[in-house]
C-alpha cells in the first residue's frame, strides 16, 4: 500500500482536507459544518453512516480519515533490544515497608537513614519503583547517597545508563542568604543526644520510658526540648520502643484526663500535648517500621 505521503492532493487524508476538519473540531459544529470529503472510500463510508447531527458527521469524519492516514503508514525501524539488568538475586522488599518508606521522608526523614542501613543489613532488594524513587532524591551530593547506592545494588548504573536524570550531581548550593545546609540527622552518625541524657540509652528500656515521661509530666521537657526528644526517640534501642510507647501514652491520657496543665512540684507549664503526640507518633512509626523491615 502506498504511504500517506504518495497519495493525491485530493486523497481524503491529504493535509488540506484534514486541516478543515481540525479547524471544525477547534471552532465547533455550531460555527462551520464539517468539511465535504472527495470522492472516494472515506467520502462514501462517512456518507453511508446515519449521522444526523453536524457533531457526529464531524466525529465519523475523523475516525475514518485517521483509519486511512494511519493505513499508509510505514512501520518504524526496528530497535536493538533492550540489555538486561545484572542479576540481583535478593529477596524483593515487602510493599509494606516501601511504602513506610514514602511516609517516613513525608513525615519523619529523621528515620530515613536507619530505613536505609537496616533494609541494606536485612539483605532487601528494593521494588523497581522505589530504586528511581531513591536515586532520584538522592541524585545531589548527599550524606545519604552512598547507603542508597548501596541498597540500590547493582541496578544503580543501570538504571543511570538507561535514566541520565538520575545521575548523581553536585550537591545543591545554598539558598542566598543562608548557610549551607547541614548533613540530616542520622546521615552517618549518631543523632546528637545530650551528655546528659545520653546513660538512658544505655539503661533498661522501663528506665528510659520512666524518665520520659517524668520529665514531661514535671516540665523540665518543654516544646522547646522537642528536637532533642525526638532525636532521643530516635536512637533509643529497639527494645525500648514498646515501654516507650505505653508509658507515653498512658501519662499523656492521665494528663489530658485530669486537665493539668502546670506540674505541682514546680508550678512550671507541663509540656504541650503535641509534644506527647509528636513523641508517641514518632516511637511507634520507627517500631513498625523495623517490625516490616524484619529487624526485630
Amino acid at each position: 500500500m502506498s504511504s500517506a505521503a504518495s497519495l493525491p492532493a485530493t486523497s481524503p487524508s491529504s493535509g488540506d482536507v484534514w486541516a478543515d476538519v481540525v479547524t471544525v473540531g477547534l471552532l465547533g459544529t455550531d460555527r462551520r459544518d464539517p468539511p465535504e470529503l472527495p470522492p472516494g472510500p472515506v467520502a462514501d463510508l462517512v456518507a453511508d453512516a446515519v449521522r444526523p447531527t453536524p457533531s457526529a458527521r464531524l466525529l465519523t469524519t475523523v475516525a475514518a480519515l485517521v483509519a486511512a492516514r494511519r493505513s499508509g503508514a510505514r512501520a518504524l525501524p526496528s530497535r536493538p533490544p533492550l540489555v538486561a539488568p545484572p542479576p540481583d538475586d535478593r529477596p524483593l522488599l515487602p510493599a509494606v515497608a516501601a511504602d513506610r518508606w514514602r511516609d517516613v521522608i513525608t513525615n519523619w526523614p529523621i528515620l530515613e537513614a536507619e530505613w536505609l542501613r537496616v533494609a541494606t543489613a536485612t539483605g532487601w532488594r528494593p521494588t523497581p519503583d522505589l530504586l528511581v524513587a531513591l536515586l532520584r532524591r538522592h541524585r545531589h551530593a548527599d550524606a545519604l547517597a552512598a547507603p542508597v547506592a548501596e541498597l540500590v545494588g547493582p541496578l544503580a548504573a543501570w538504571l543511570v545508563d538507561h535514566l541520565p536524570e538520575l545521575a548523581r550531581g553536585p550537591a545543591r548550593p545554598a539558598r542566598p542568604g543562608r548557610a549551607a545546609r547541614a548533613a540530616r540527622p542520622g546521615d552517618e552518625r549518631v543523632l546528637p543526644v545530650p551528655a546528659d541524657l545520653q546513660p538512658l540509652l544505655d539503661g533498661p528500656p522501663e528506665a528510659l520510658a520512666e524518665a520520659l515521661v517524668t520529665g514531661l509530666d514535671n516540665g523540665t521537657f518543654r516544646w522547646a526540648h522537642r528536637g532533642v526528644l525526638l532525636n532521643l526517640v530516635a536512637t533509643a534501642p529497639p527494645g525500648a520502643l514498646a515501654a516507650m510507647i505505653s508509658a507515653l501514652v498512658d501519662a499523656r491520657a492521665t494528663a489530658e484526663r485530669d486537665g493539668r496543665v502546670r506540674s505541682p512540684a514546680t508550678g512550671e507549664m507541663r509540656a504541650p500535648l503535641a509534644l506527647w503526640e509528636s513523641l508517641i507518633e514518632l516511637a511507634a512509626v520507627r517500631r513498625h517500621m523495623l517490625d516490616e523491615l524484619e529487624l526485630q
